[in-house]
This record gives structure tokens, C-alpha cells and sequence, in this order.
């Protein structure tokens, strides 16, 4: 028996900082087939880039599509072209796709440094605030609950919205860094990021975590363990060796944001306390936003 854990019994701990790409790669494939489970569909992700002429993006988003729900993972304008519409032009053209999609709900979160206050503008109403998310700054979760079509706003001249049903991962890529960039304007260090993995006596990972080093906090982005050998306290021991390896790099918070289907009460056993809930996140899903503390204050 290959699999057994007659001959498998020893687990050896592997630590990563920065992270180990295969672990982040291993975590990130069982995160998709969990969320297909949970939620019934895959996500389906829509890009919306505004170019110059040259081709550049000056500003984009990308939506990912559930059905009913539609979630903006991410919206970045260049800052030479912030004030001039184009947050707004691709906030419409979200919402237009989202509707053509038949999604009925848009729903985003983004830092107090951000502005929160753009979105109630169009339409969207607050679900909550993560005081203290991270470096003292909040994190506000918006949804917008009757979505409609409207005509595309304008452009400035020499600019176009370009619309890619299966985004160009280079092109998300380029927002991505280009919201990193805008982020650390505010936040003074750039994060970091650990993963610990736990193999067996066989040389199989049989669990793993991922951890985002962010100065005084640490974010559990991912933990996942092999079915063979769950409620055997393997999760629980990658994410105590998480948090240790975060206090001794001055994190004095934990924070974890699951999924109903992803165990909240895990958390809750192990002495994180809920700051937040939303009880439809997504798809009927609840989600919760705990904390704990693991060093000194």
C-alpha cells in the first residue's frame, strides 16, 4: 500500500522564505478544485484594459465570474490618468459585463488608502470594515446588489477599452503590479512571503501552507492537507509552525479570511476570534475574518 501511513508515519517540515513556487503551485491547484466543489462552477475571469495607442495599459481590471456573482479582483489606474474618468469607465464596464454574464451582484473589497469612498458613488454599499488590516489601515468590503446595463463612458482622446474574455496573464500581471505599486506609496515595506510543507516518510507533501509577511501581521493566504491524512493535527501543525516563523519575524497578528466550506470553526477551535462576517460572500457562502494574536504587543 503506497499510501498507507503504516510506512509513511514520520512528517518532515520544509520551510520556505521566500516561498517555494511548486508549494505556492500545489496550494493554488487544490484551492481551485476545493472552490469547484464548494461553489459548483469554476471562475471565469474577464480582464478590461484601458490602452494608449502604443498598446500600454494606463488602467485595468479584472472581474472573476461565478454565475450570480461577479467579484473585482482587482482595478488599477496609472496615476497620471487618476481624475480623469477611468475608474469610473471601468467600473461601468464591469458592471455591463457582469449583467451580460447574468450576474446579478458585484461585489470588491479595497484598502482605506484606496478610496472607499469612489465606490458608494456608483451604486455600491459597504458589507463591512477589517479595522486595522494591516500597517493600521481598514479594508472595506463593498457589494453592489442590482446590477444594470448602461452605456460605456468616455474615454479621454488616445485611450481604448480593450475587453479579453481569458485575460493574457502578462496583461493581469501589469495591473497587479501596478496596484502593488500604488499600495506601497502608502505601506513603507514590501510583503514577503513563507510557506511551510510537510512531507512524509515517503518524500510526499502531505500538507502545506502559504503566509503573507506583511510587517506586524501575517495573512494565511492558503493551508491545505492531503484527505489520507486529515483530523490527523497535520494542519494544524504547518499553520502553528506558520505562525512561529511569522512571530519571529516581528508579526504580532495572525489574520485568516475563510470560506464557510474552508472551516472556519478549525480557526475558531485554535483561538482566532471573528472581527468580521458577511453571511453571503459569495454564492450563498458565508465568510468570516478572524484573528489572533502570536507575538509580543
Amino acid at each position: 500500500m503506497p499510501d498507507s501511513l503504516s510506512r509513511r508515519q514520520t512528517l518532515t517540515l520544509y520551510r520556505r522564505h521566500p516561498a517555494d513556487a511548486d508549494v505556492m503551485a500545489w496550494l493554488h491547484e487544490r484551492a481551485m478544485v476545493a472552490e469547484r466543489a464548494a461553489l459548483g462552477m469554476d471562475r471565469k475571469p474577464l480582464g478590461l484594459f484601458i490602452r494608449d495607442m502604443g498598446g500600454v495599459i494606463q488602467a485595468g481590471a479584472v472581474v472573476w465570474l461565478y454565475g450570480p456573482d461577479a467579484y473585482m479582483h482587482v482595478l488599477w489606474v496609472d496615476a497620471p490618468w487618476r481624475g480623469q474618468g477611468l475608474g469610473a469607465a471601468l467600473l461601468r464596464a464591469a458592471e455591463n459585463a457582469a449583467v451580460a454574464a447574468g450576474a446579478s451582484r458585484l461585489y470588491l473589497s479595497t484598502m482605506g488608502f484606496q478610496g472607499p469612498d469612489f465606490y458608494p458613488r456608483y451604486g455600491f454599499e459597504s458589507q463591512g470594515v477589517f479595522a486595522d488590516f494591516t500597517w493600521g489601515h481598514d479594508r472595506h468590503y463593498f457589494s453592489k446588489m442590482r446590477l444594470s446595463t448602461a452605456p460605456a463612458l468616455p474615454l479621454p482622446a488616445g485611450l481604448y477599452l480593450h475587453r479579453a474574455e481569458s485575460p493574457d496573464p502578462a496583461d493581469v500581471q501589469a495591473v497587479e503590479n501596478g496596484l502593488d505599486a500604488h499600495w506601497y506609496l502608502t505601506i513603507p515595506d514590501p510583503y514577503t512571503e513563507l510557506t511551510v510543507e510537510a512531507v512524509d516518510g515517503g518524500g510526499v507533501r502531505v500538507a502545506a501552507g502559504l503566509a503573507v509577511l506583511d510587517g506586524a501581521y501575517l495573512t494565511l493566504v492558503d493551508l491545505a492537507v492531503v484527505p489520507l491524512w486529515r483530523g490527523k493535527g497535520v494542519g494544524r501543525q504547518v499553520l502553528m509552525e506558520l505562525e512561529r516563523l511569522g512571530a519571529e519575524a516581528g508579526c504580532r497578528w495572525a489574520t485568516v479570511m475563510p470560506m464557510d466550506y474552508q472551516c472556519p470553526g478549525f480557526f475558531l477551535h485554535l483561538g482566532y476570534a471573528r472581527r468580521m462576517r458577511v453571511e453571503n460572500y459569495l454564492l450563498g457562502q458565508g465568510r468570516d475574518w478572524l484573528r489572533r494574536a502570536i507575538g509580543d504587543e
